[in-house]
């Protein structure tokens, strides 16, 4: 397989031409509430930046340190990648600086945000060049998404120049990879009517990025051991059942950067992709 790994530095070139910038791209994940699978999407984006040869920063700002926990481990396994920086704080003028500090040393920066409540919202809408909002199939994370988006509308009249405010996007997460391949007649295995029902609905009404996060075992190994590109590494590099596991690693690295494309370009999904 060959990974899109060309199209993901092409998209970052571009990027930097198009707004005559040598700063980060600073990308923030919010949601408020927990389990949506933010902490998942930031090592996945972080495994695509990483893999594609440019370096990264991730802030995280969960008082848990999920992310800074998992980066600390991965590294005591050996599984780190030297292009990979992790901070974590609790506060906003930390998050500032950290930004400031790195924005000419990085080329990516992922701001990781704690799961409940939005009191880092306006801190991370005015760091951000993206906002990213995960969002599970389910009538809690709906509600909490149409809650993020009314914030998002307010915030608009807040600020005295509405255009400065980052773009801000969904991402349905941990869905089933029967959706992957789905054409939009009948119901995905794996799905129910009512899940079906409630997914089209998402789609309708949060116009959410064309690329879904899908639930993948190759994901639970990146959140216990490390990121997807040194897990793969180890798969070409191992014994022959290992080896079998390489093809999986690569298609899961090709899917995070290809999701991380939508992110750079705004590809929303369309209602005959979904719905």
């Amino acid at each position: 397989m060959t990974l899109p790994v060309q199209a993901l530095v092409l998209q970052y070139v571009h990027e930097c031409i198009i707004y005559g910038r040598s700063m980060a791209i600073v990308l923030g994940m919010m949601t408020k509430k927990g389990g949506a699978g933010k902490s998942t999407l930031t090592k996945l984006l972080a495994s695509a930046v990483v893999f594609s040869g440019h370096k990264c920063l991730v802030i995280d700002l969960d008082p848990n340190e999920d992310i800074l926990t998992w980066w600390t481990s991965a590294t005591e396994q050996g599984n780190h990648d030297d292009r990979l920086t992790v901070r974590a704080t609790l506060s906003s003028e930390d998050l500032f600086d950290l930004v400031d500090e790195h924005d000419e040393k990085v080329d990516f920066i992922l701001i990781d945000t704690k799961g409940e409540g939005a009191d880092w919202a306006d801190h991370l809408a005015s760091v951000s060049d993206r906002l990213i909002v995960p969002c599970l199939n389910s009538r809690s994370d709906a509600e909490r998404t149409r809650e993020t988006l009314q914030w998002y509308s307010d915030l608009k009249t807040r600020v005295d120049d509405p255009a400065s405010v980052p773009p801000l996007h969904v991402v349905l997460t941990r869905m089933p990879t029967s959706l992957l391949s789905y054409d939009g007649r009948g119901t995905p295995k794996g799905m129910t009517g009512n899940d079906m029902a409630r997914y089209k609905s998402m789609v309708q009404e949060f116009r959410p990025l064309k690329s879904i996060v899908p639930e993948r075992s190759q994901y639970r190994d990146m959140d216990e051991r490390g990121l997807l590109g040194t897990l793969l590494d180890q798969a070409r590099n191992g014994e022959w059942k290992d080896k079998g596991q390489a093809l999986h690693y690569e298609s899961a690295l090709a899917h995070a950067t290809d999701l991380m494309n939508c992110i750079l370009t705004g590809e929303a999904m369309e209602t005959v992709d979904g719905a």
